[in-house]
């Protein structure tokens, strides 16, 4: 349990993606989150709290003391960390069952996709409860039932009962609270095994990427905990799945190592999901996004009834059902025209003997982000103890 900084000197090095990846608390006024972002809530009345707590990326721990474990403290302490105060070291007794379980509910989850099994999802499901967000380790389930009138009657009047859809003229969909379950995972699993995806997770960028590929021909558009958007300028004469080929600095070296990292494409679905390993889960041509896996994508598709293939939109909108019909458009134009994406829920309720159609206008997309200092072009500033949002400032180019 630290406080620390890193020193001005690592700025430049450390800027396009700061390698910090905390919960901090931020409070949404103007001189923290910037006058970009706080004009935008006000001009279209996004219902914002005082503050949120959100998971952002550092460049110190912000006044706090925070938790590191070891790899992921030395690798900081590598990149330039400076230790300013410590509160506690703690010794944990390492839990060695952990490891043969995931790696056998990883080998079971594989072997059910190569069968076409849907129990695919409910391997995945095992291994994401048992450390879930923020070591809770619960997962929910959500139940959706099929019902007649007399049957959606019924449905409505217990408390479980959270919405209703019209199928057709006498089934309904009727949507349950979703059930919790609960995995009881040590707490040094739970913490290590976050903490340990942070760490491996930064040194494939600082210690592969930065090292072997040219900095200048990458971007990084956004990055998660577990994910992460790159822009990438290839050579224009291939097509969009080139990967970083025509960015390579250190060819000894990216070849050493990139399979380390990459799945092999001369190698089965066992490499592909690689424990630790990252996967491709789209390429294109064009980004728009807004946040984590809330984005489009210009993507080359090929048409099976025209015979060839044609530039479409892939649509990624975490929390947005897909009946809403968001468009690449939608995402271009909150950046480009300030223009916010409003979605209607509809939803049935049943009062006095009497079914009712109930629509609800909702925000779909808003491009509004406090996870950062977001400026008028765009960049993404990260929260730095001691500077405020207007310290930030856009060069005249």
């Amino acid at each position: 349990k630290v406080k620390g900084y890193f020193p001005k000197s690592e700025y430049n090095h450390l800027l396009a993606l700061p390698p910090i990846s905390r919960n901090i608390e931020i409070q949404n006024k103007e001189e923290v989150i910037g006058e970009y972002m706080y004009s935008q809530a006000q001009k279209h009345s996004l219902p914002i709290s005082k503050k949120d707590r959100k998971l952002t990326t550092l460049l110190d721990t912000n006044g706090y003391f925070m938790v590191f474990n070891n790899q992921y403290l030395w690798l900081l302490i590598d990149l330039g960390f400076v230790i300013t105060d410590y509160k506690a070291i703690s010794v944990f007794e390492k839990n060695a069952a952990y490891e043969p379980f995931v790696r056998t509910m990883m080998n079971l989850r594989i072997q059910s996709i190569l069968a076409g099994s849907t129990k695919e999802k409910f391997y995945k499901l095992i291994i994401n409860s048992s450390y879930g967000y923020d070591t809770l380790n619960t997962e929910k389930f959500g139940k959706i039932k099929m019902l007649d009138k007399a049957g959606t009657f019924i449905a409505q009047h217990h408390p479980n009962h959270m919405g209703t859809k019209r199928i057709s003229a006498n089934i309904f969909a009727v949507q349950l609270k979703p059930k919790t379950a609960t995995c009881f995972t040590s707490i040094q699993s739970g913490v290590f095994t976050l903490d340990n995806t942070k760490y491996w997770y930064l040194n494939y960028i600082y210690n592969f990427m930065y090292k072997c590929l040219d900095r200048k021909r990458f971007h990084f558009v956004l990055a998660d905990t577990d994910s992460i958007y790159i822009a990438i300028s290839g050579d224009r004469n291939k097509d969009c799945h080139q990967q970083f080929d025509a960015i390579v600095k250190d060819k000894q070296f990216y070849d050493q190592h990139v399979y380390q990292y990459l799945p092999d494409p001369n190698k089965d679905i066992y490499d592909y999901k690689k424990i630790l390993g990252f996967g491709i889960e789209n390429e294109g041509y064009e980004l728009i996004s807004l946040g984590p896996k809330c984005y489009s994508m210009i993507v080359n598709k090929w048409n099976k009834e025209k015979q060839q293939y044609e530039f479409k939109p892939k649509i990624t909108s975490k929390g947005i059902s897909k009946s809403q019909d968001i468009s690449h458009s939608d995402y271009v134009n909150v950046i480009n025209k300030d223009i916010v994406k409003k979605g209607i829920n509809g939803t049935l309720k049943m009062y006095d003997n009497i079914m009712s159609s109930i629509q609800v206008e909702k925000y779909a997309l808003t491009g509004f982000n406090n996870k950062s200092i977001v400026l008028r072009n765009q960049c993404c500033c990260p929260y730095i103890k001691g500077l405020t949002a207007k310290d930030y400032i856009i060069k005249d180019q």
